[in-house]
């Protein structure tokens, strides 16, 4: 092979490498320029994909059983004044939706899963803020989880999560059917 034909090589494999073009296409360029006189070599670690896929599945799932624990420990299992508990799951609820935010941003579907644990963070604080503030006052309570599912809603339009949408429709039918039910 003359010594274009090598650089060209060396700059296909480059972009193998880094993921600048398909696979496939470069395969086939790679078997067009080297006219079937090399036959690749697959690494068998290179050839499973699951492990790196694995490592953050892992390390994102235990991120957030972490958050749940420190969320459970702080709400149930502290002395803390109520204030400084809905501060505590603000900066959770901060932290939850920073995450997602790089996840679906990345295109990876670890954003779901910080979507899912925000939305519960979201609504424990929603229903112990309002408590704080109104003093089980069901009705603030209620017309608070009603805002916390229309911003559910608006949400899931945004970044087209449907489980958004399905949450926050759900929340908005049984509060509709609480009212039904009570005035019976």
């Amino acid at each position: 092979m003359d010594e274009k034909k090598q650089i060209i090589i060396k700059e296909i494999k480059k972009w193998q490498e880094n993921k600048l073009l398909p696979e496939t296409y470069c395969q086939f360029l790679l078997s067009l320029y080297m006219e079937g006189s090399e036959k690749k070599q697959v690494d068998p670690i290179q050839k499973s994909s699951y492990l790196p896929h694995a490592k953050k599945a892992l390390i994102s799932f235990s991120i957030m059983i972490l958050l749940l624990l420190v969320i459970a420990f702080v709400v149930y299992f502290t002395q803390l004044s109520e204030i400084f508990q809905v501060v505590t799951l603000v900066v959770f609820l901060g932290v939850c939706i920073v995450i997602a935010r790089f996840y679906h941003y990345n295109k990876s579907v670890f954003a779901h899963v910080y979507v899912i644990l925000a939305s519960f963070i979201s609504f424990i604080t929603t229903v112990i803020s309002i408590d704080l503030l109104f003093s089980n006052n069901r009705v603030y309570i209620g017309v608070g989880i009603v805002i916390l599912c229309l911003a559910w809603i608006l949400a899931g339009w945004r970044y087209r999560y449907h489980y958004l949408y399905i949450a926050g429709a759900t929340g908005i039918l049984l509060f509709i059917g609480l009212i039904l039910v009570e005035r019976i």
